[in-house]
């Protein structure tokens, strides 16, 4: 085997072993805060059931019965994977009621409600800190952690204005609660801090990006071709400006596609790309190939915005903009750690080694990323078909 390619090989075996193209859980979490205590309510996917209490769902099928009694056993897990804190002091909370899901679908959709009692002692807390570790002692890959977060919306209980945010695994965050300073009757507002919106959701695109494989595949294939750095700026130009109009749509509700047309699209997009670089690798340089980035990127962009439109729940117009410009910018930072180091080593390829370096490198690094299309084609067909999911 060619030196070359075990780069490439490499990646795909990783692939391989990872399966799926995503390790991202998005849930909700209510927050009422009275001041003999404050109430949580938390929203617990049955997907994170069967992560965290696989042993004991191991001999079933994951029916209603089987998730409701795992759902009982996952009350220690989640006091203890979950902290709030006042005064820098975690609180003691204790669950006062489970309750299950209406109906029983996508797994990742299929939610029980879990509800909290902290009791409180002494004045009521001008803000609360939260933290969680939820699943992170489980791997979702080699080298990767399962990754949950929660649009949090707290409130206090003589009040309708609403604080809302991003609570990510690992990172704490703060809330006020406003007791010291606002009046016992307000108008129902939601309020928002502006610069931790624009870093979290920073952040929630860069790592959506950088944890998703299927989209890197389909830009890589896209840079293999390249020849020159002006080649790869229109291309990559053009798959932006697509997939930032349909994520954009799709989050104000004009556009819309069920994941079981998006993420088979997205599959064959990196097949359909990726053999063009073997089979027909002059279009790299033409208005056919921008015609295709562009194409695509439209789907990929509804794709971008499964990973977006559950977190930006409940945030008002200004801050959904925010969180948008914010997400897009992380999309765009993600992709710019694979396209240019990627572009750089193949320009420094072609000028250093022999002749034959850019087609043994465009030929079967694109081989190995029509294998990697093809196997997540039938991981999306399997699931979207064949599990419910």
């Amino acid at each position: 085997m060619r030196p070359v390619l075990l780069p490439f090989l490499a990646v795909f075996v990783l692939l391989i072993a990872v399966g799926d193209a995503h390790p991202f859980l998005q849930n909700s979490l209510w927050i009422q805060i009275a001041p003999e205590q404050i109430q949580v309510a938390i929203n617990v996917s049955a997907k994170e059931l069967q992560v965290a209490q696989a042993a004991y769902l191991a001999n079933s099928e994951a029916d209603p019965e089987s998730l409701a009694a795992a759902a009982e056993e996952h009350r220690g897990y989640l006091t203890t994977h979950f902290t709030l804190s006042v005064h820098g002091q975690p609180l003691a909370g204790q669950i006062t009621r489970i309750t299950p899901p209406i109906a029983f679908t996508d797994p990742e959709k299929t939610f029980f409600q879990f509800e909290l009692a902290y009791p409180l002692a002494g004045p009521p807390p001008a803000q609360i800190a939260l933290a969680h570790s939820m699943l992170r002692e489980w791997p979702y890959g080699p080298g990767q952690a399962w990754d949950v977060s929660y649009v949090v919306r707290l409130k206090r209980s003589d009040s309708n204005a609403i604080h809302t945010g991003l609570l990510r695994s690992g990172e704490p965050a703060e809330f006020p609660t406003g007791w010291e300073t606002a009046p016992a009757a307000e108008p129902p507002t939601v309020h928002t801090n502006l610069p931790r919106t624009f870093r979290d959701y920073l952040w929630h695109g860069m790592l959506h990006i950088l944890t998703g494989y299927d989209h890197l595949l389909f830009v890589a294939a896209l840079v293999l071709a390249t020849l020159s750095f002006w080649e790869m700026v229109k291309v990559i130009a053009a798959f932006t400006l697509a997939h930032t109009v349909t994520l954009t749509l799709s989050v104000f509700d004009l556009v819309r596609l069920p994941s079981w047309v998006v993420e088979p699209v997205i599959a064959l997009s990196i097949v359909f790309v990726a053999l063009e670089n073997v089979f027909f690798p002059r279009r790299a340089a033409s208005r056919l190939r921008l015609l295709v980035a562009f194409g695509f990127g439209l789907i990929h962009g509804l794709g971008f915005a499964g990973g977006l439109l559950e977190a930006m729940a409940g945030l008002p117009v200004a801050s959904i903009w925010i969180a948008l410009i914010a997400f897009s910018i992380g999309v765009e930072i993600g992709h710019q750690v694979v396209v240019l180091p990627l572009f750089g080593l193949l320009a420094l390829g072609r000028s250093s080694l022999r002749e034959g370096f850019s087609r043994w490198a465009v030929r079967y690094g694109s081989v190995l990323i029509a294998l990697a299309g093809v196997y997540y084609l039938f991981l999306s067909v399997h699931e979207q078909f064949f599990t419910g999911r």
